[in-house]
């Protein structure tokens, strides 16, 4: 996985997107085409007088939304923004017939109203006079519903539906800046239609990393038209040689998802094969590799497992990770570290290229690894291990008061902080048991071969306590699924990582770097380039010559987060009820 990717839409954003209803709007506006006054006034009183039911105070978004709306039409002095004299203007058609093409970047449509909107944009122009109170409340609805929608979108879009920071999903990476001024100088004033579509899709991450993963999900809800794919029945392992029913089934599914190539057109109507030949043994082995399975060429249990996936919850899976593109930062740097925790895979990118990859442990679920970014800036050789109070004081005080000689005997030693020292004391004096509830104390295991981090240490300081080693439990790079740790990742080459990362210091040689390290001594070297390290949870993606990749939900982050875009409310003004709160409905 080698993605180019690009803090929540502040208030340069919000502006921003407030600028963009108006400006979808404003331009064009006719001449000689004004309004009664009364409805700058009903618009006012409206706008001022609602707020957020009871049932909503919690949904964030929503009432992010409902504020900048009022900012919104408090800076144009109340004037309606999609009607004139003559009523709706272009634009709100416009914006409504842009709703539906949005399903494909993940979108829930029910959000969006296009249906209602659109008649209700009817029977404003179907209204003779707009001095009638009838007409211009119907004319004030439609303002202000389109306003909300046309926002929602603009947020939805740039960074994302929900709030990563309000849910349990451990994603901490700091959102696009979102900047819309100068895209909107040209929307302001275009003449030319179709500009309100132009820009929400300017507002999509700008990688090519998600274009992919937009026409995965096209590609795989044109699987679910067509039916779907079977299930395998269960049984024992398939293999080369075998046939039957089962392997029918296999070659069907397998063709569906398109990990075998489908039967000529004019063999459509003849019998599947049944045989499990060669064919079907590479189209396995491409299936494996692409869900990141061991690739025997066998259906194995989790092979079956994989294949027994409906293909609408991969529609789901991808609808998820559109929403996490949607979190990202505008850009990870032209040269950085990054580690997908589902795959279990460390990637350096640099100028595009990726001079390095390798296989990684990472936390297992009581310990997870969390998503976030920061900046690698020294090295440490030869490190010792300072245990997290809760290992400190759970798993090895337990062994150190059955056995004395515990902590000699595995090279730890007790320390205590002071006055911003350490010093080292005599742990028979201490009880461990207590570590991690304000004492003074810690364990450290001193540099050696045993030591968990190895012979190296990659840091970046950060909140997590999360950084990158070595480890002398290299057996564990054989698994296919990796996650072992404490939270820490665990490298498979960390050598190979330290030479890249020195390349450019001539004080450090491989050979210099070997030294170092073989004289047993602890050392920190700082990094002369410093760079960032991206920890991140992709279960989807589409590599650069089109294959989608899908990974198990190691931590339930999918699910979590499928459960909460389900659970998000269709929020809009209904029509008829604008003295009313803003209404909720499904």
């Amino acid at each position: 996985m080698k993605p180019t990717y690009g803090i929540r839409a502040s208030a340069l954003a919000a502006v921003a997107m407030i600028a963009l209803a108006a400006g979808c709007a404003r331009k064009n506006e006719p001449k000689n085409a004004s309004l009664p006054p009364a409805v700058s006034q009903l618009l006012r009183e409206t706008v001022q007088s609602k707020t957020l039911p009871a049932s909503l105070k919690d949904q964030k978004e929503l009432q992010r939304t409902w504020k900048d709306l009022q900012s919104f039409y408090d800076k144009r002095g109340y004037r309606p923004a999609w009607s004139d004299g003559r009523g709706p203007r272009p634009q709100a058609m416009e914006l409504v017939q842009a709703i539906p093409p949005l399903a494909a970047d993940g979108l829930d449509l029910r959000r969006y109203p296009a249906d209602r909107l659109a008649a209700l944009v009817k029977e404003v122009k179907a209204a003779k006079s707009f001095d009638d109170p009838q007409a211009q409340r119907r004319l004030v609805d439609l303002d202000v519903e389109l306003t909300y929608t046309c926002l929602s979108l603009a947020a939805h879009l740039a960074t994302g539906r929900l709030q990563p920071e309000t849910l349990r999903v451990d994603w901490y990476t700091k959102r696009r800046n979102v900047d819309l001024e100068s895209r909107l100088d040209q929307a302001l004033t275009a003449d030319s239609p179709g500009e309100i579509v132009k820009i929400l899709r300017s507002l999509t991450p700008p990688y090519a990393d998600y274009q992919r993963l937009v026409q995965a999900l096209t590609g795989y809800r044109a699987i679910a038209s067509r039916g779907g794919w079977g299930e395998v029945p269960p049984g024992p392992v398939l293999k080369t040689g075998d046939r039957g029913p089962r392997v029918a089934a296999l070659r069907s599914r397998l063709a569906a998802s398109g990990d075998l190539a489908a039967p000529a057109a004019s063999a459509k109507a003849a019998p599947v094969p049944d045989a499990y030949d060669d064919a079907v043994a590479t189209g396995v082995s491409h299936f494996q590799r692409r869900h990141g399975l061991e690739t025997t060429g066998q259906v194995d249990a989790d092979t079956l497992a994989a294949l027994n996936v409906p293909v609408a919850e991969r529609i789901r899976q991808l609808q998820v990770n559109l929403e996490r593109w949607r979190w990202m930062p505008a850009s990870l740097g032209d040269r950085y570290i990054l580690v997908n925790v589902p795959e279990f895979r460390l990637d350096v990118v640099d100028g595009g290229q990726t001079p390095l990859s390798m296989r990684v442990i990472v936390g297992k679920t009581q310990s997870r690894t969390p998503a976030f970014s920061d900046r690698m800036t020294f090295i440490e050789l030869n490190p010792s291990w300072s245990l997290p109070d809760d290992i400190a004081a759970k798993e090895v005080a337990p062994k150190a008061a059955r056995n004395p000689g515990y902590l000699r005997s595995h090279d730890m030693e007790l320390v205590k902080r002071s006055g911003g020292k350490e010093e080292v004391v005599d742990a028979s004096a201490v009880d461990l048991s207590r570590i991690g509830h304000g004492s003074p104390y810690h364990l450290r295991e001193r540099p050696g071969e045993e030591n968990p981090l190895g012979k190296i240490k990659f840091m970046f300081p950060n909140e997590f306590d999360v950084y990158l080693h070595d480890t002398p439990t290299h057996h564990l790079f054989d698994k296919a699924e990796r996650d072992f740790s404490h939270g820490c990742i665990r490298l498979e080459k960390p050598m190979d990582l330290a030479t890249y990362l020195l390349k450019d210091d001539p004080r450090w040689t491989p050979e210099a770097l070997q030294a170092a390290i073989d004289s047993g001594e602890h050392q920190t070297v700082s990094l002369h380039r410093p760079l960032p390290v991206h920890i991140l949870y992709w279960t989807a993606w589409v590599d650069a010559d089109g294959t989608v990749e899908f990974r198990k939900d190691v931590y339930g982050h999918d699910a979590e987060l499928e459960q909460a875009l389900a659970q998000e409310p269709p929020v809009w003004v209904e029509p008829g009820t604008m003295r009313g709160d803003v209404r909720a409905a499904r």
